[in-house]
């Protein structure tokens, strides 16, 4: 079995949050072996000691509840899991309220089948660090960063919008200064006042075709329409100034409506407090904007990343362990293998995440293929029945 960690931002006084992989790929049947400290894990010998401001917890329920420190270790917990039971067992971390800004936890983690040597993980978790891995491995490491909010505040976004007539293509950009690496995540949703877009898979008559990051980063985005109920854009970017530019492309047949546009740029692994930028645009329809109920403004959007469908193998299995709505996940990035089981959200968030979000481009693709096969067959059966 193998699987893959992720580094992780949290706020002073988050508390109880998981370090449990981010995806795991084959059958979880034995011990995880986590170490957690204060510097970076690549001494066997060294001893472990967890930062100012930061604390751990295992054997309380949640996550955590399989776990016990390691007998004469200090730093060192083991996790027992069953194919039963969720694979996603690990310690729990928090911060403080009074943790600095800018402080590190350095955590690893080895698997070790049933039947195998614990004893031996429990010294070679304490070296994961020094061979960082570039995908899943039955042995990895990251780290945990204590963020302020003022210092995530210092990230910004700022969405460009033209409007869109029907039968054209249009590129709209979003503009990111990223003191740290993060996630953006764009959001479409019929305006405030408009009425609420018909249900998914019925067609919009919009979607996106094309999405870039200069000059670094990677972009995906979903093949369905704009009312998919996923995150339609998501890049993986840099430290640095971005610019995203991607092309929304009308029917030519569309009726006329106003849309807005949600871009969050994620920092922080869970919580509230990632920057966000909003704007609405037209789309100039050859029919006028449809009557019916009006929308609400939009709420929080989903806040977990969907795995790229052009990219990523079908899982083996989807077992997942259910949880409340939570947690700010990030994705797999382009070119990664789709996790087995996808990392559960932590209870005590403050999200709205339903924890579908990556599945729903995949599923979302596939519900697209099978509305258009439908109407492919309504129409073919219109005609027979016009020459009879």
């Amino acid at each position: 079995m193998t699987f893959q960690l992720k580094d992780i931002v949290i706020l002073p006084g988050e508390s109880d949050r998981a370090l449990s992989p981010d995806g795991i790929y084959g059958r979880a049947d034995g011990t995880w072996v986590y170490a957690v400290s204060s510097k970076p894990l690549t001494d066997a010998g060294a001893s472990l000691g967890l930062p100012d401001g930061v604390s751990v917890k295992v054997g309380v329920p949640g996550p955590s509840s399989s776990c016990a420190a390691a007998t004469g270790t200090a730093g060192v917990y083991t996790c027992d899991v069953v194919p039963s039971s969720s694979p996603f067992a690990s310690p729990v971390i928090g911060a403080s309220d009074a943790a600095h800004d800018g402080t590190v936890a350095y955590y690893g983690a080895v698997f070790v089948p049933r039947g195998g040597n614990v004893a031996d993980a429990v010294t070679r978790v304490k070296t994961v660090g020094s061979s960082p891995a570039n995908g899943p491995t039955s042995e990895q490491a990251a780290k945990v960063t204590v963020e302020t909010s003022e210092h995530v505040a210092r990230n910004t976004v700022r969405l460009t919008t033209p409007d869109l007539a029907a039968g054209k293509s249009v590129t709209q950009q979003v503009t990111v200064h990223a003191v740290d690496p993060g996630k953006l995540q764009l959001h479409f949703n019929s305006a405030a006042g408009q009425p609420s877009w018909p249900t998914f898979p019925t067609p919009v008559g919009v979607k996106v075709t094309d999405s870039t990051a200069t000059p670094a980063g990677t972009c995906n985005h979903v093949t369905s329409d704009l009312n998919s109920p996923t995150t339609i854009v998501w890049c993986d970017l840099p430290a640095g100034d971005s610019t995203i530019s991607y092309t929304l492309a009308a029917q030519p047949e569309t009726a006329s409506w106003k849309v807005d546009v949600r871009a969050e740029y994620q920092v922080l692994t869970w919580g509230a407090g990632n920057p966000v930028a909003n704007s609405t645009f037209a789309l100039q329809g050859t029919a006028p904007e449809p009557s019916g109920s009006p929308t609400a403004s939009p709420t929080a959007s989903p806040t977990q990343t969907p795995t790229d469908p052009a990219t990523t193998p079908a899982p083996v299995t989807t077992t997942s362990q259910p949880s409340t709505p939570a947690s700010t996940s990030a994705g797999s990035p382009a070119g990664t293998a789709a996790p087995v089981a996808p990392r559960p959200s932590n209870t005590g968030g403050t999200l709205a995440s339903t924890g579908t979000d990556d599945l729903a481009p995949a599923v979302g693709g596939g519900l697209a293929l099978i509305a258009g096969g439908a109407l492919a067959l309504v129409a073919l059966h219109r005609r027979r029945a016009s020459h009879r």
